[in-house]
């Protein structure tokens, strides 16, 4: 309850700072999203025909991917967002840093959010956007659909041993070097731990580079890398982990390969990135709770 309470009010101060009122005659018609992880969220709350523009790379749904392009997720092209004549303009709270002011000084009003540090600030994005868009039905039941998915994927792996897991999201192609693995201050360590896993970096920020040295320390028992490409690069990163055989995971034959997708847009579609990271780290549990519909 108090949870609930704190929301609305941060909700409120949120739509005033941005000059904008919760009543729905001020919902936004035309929004300029410059993070696909809240075209997601738009998308499921029934208002993506309000989108007029998003960032390259903003593929899902399907829809989006035909809507005007406005730049990438940290240098958009301010000339392009202007052009769309955009009642509002949404972004995150990192890119806001960057750039936000920016914006704000072409007269453009935005409305920022924090979703990467929790799965309870996703929660939270959802109820903002729905309160904005005049979707507060829809975003309750959303929110509450996710918290109840993620519990019974918590259930599925509660008590069982954690396998450790190291996740990486950067590295030089065709080589151990430069290698960007995840590390504690975000929501996808929480979904590892919620999927029965630990992740293996201890440091406190949200990524690191370390080596393969660094790499072979750890010794996890899980390797999973995020690939980033539209297209297909399975063979090229298995046959660079398959070098590494000093690894207990390339030696096990536990290295897996996940869209980024799957993880790393801080949206609704976190349930399905933590079952398959369940399925991954617990396989014996996939029929614990029916099909994981």
């Amino acid at each position: 309850m108090k949870r609930k309470i704190a929301l609305t009010f941060l909700i409120y101060a949120v739509l005033l700072a941005c000059g904008l009122s919760a009543r729905s005659a001020d919902t936004p018609e035309r929004i300029v999203s410059l993070s696909p992880n809240l075209t997601h969220i738009i998308y499921a709350l029934g208002s993506l025909d309000k989108v007029v523009g998003v960032t390259i790379f903003s593929d899902f749904p399907p829809e989006a991917s035909k809507l005007p392009k406005v730049g990438g997720w940290v240098n958009p092209n301010y000339e392009a967002i202007v052009a769309l004549k955009p009642d509002l303009v949404v972004l995150m709270k990192d890119q806001d840093t960057i750039f936000g002011q920016k914006i704000r000084n072409l007269g453009l009003k935005t409305l920022v959010t924090d979703s990467n540090n929790s799965v309870e600030d996703i929660l939270d994005t959802i109820t903002l956007m729905g309160k904005l868009l005049g979707k507060q039905e829809e975003a309750e039941k959303l929110t509450a659909s996710m918290q109840s998915s993620l519990d019974e994927i918590r259930q599925r792996t509660e008590g069982l041993p954690k396998k450790s897991i190291l996740l990486v999201v950067g590295r030089n192609p065709g080589t151990m070097e430069d290698i960007y693995v995840i590390g504690r201050n975000n929501y996808i360590n929480e979904l590892i731990e919620i999927a029965g896993g630990e992740n293996v970096v201890q440091n406190k920020r949200l990524s690191i580079k370390i080596t393969k040295e660094a790499l072979l320390t750890y010794d996890p028992d899980v390797i999973i890398e995020i690939n980033h490409e539209q297209v297909d690069k399975e063979k090229e990163i298995l046959e660079t982990w398959s070098s590494l055989k000093e690894s207990r995971a390339v030696k096990n034959g536990q290295v897996y390969i996940l869209p980024s997708t799957v993880l790393l847009h801080p949206s609704q579609t976190i349930v399905e990135g933590t079952r398959v990271l369940a399925d991954i780290l617990h396989p014996e549990t996939k029929d614990r709770y029916g099909n994981n519909d």
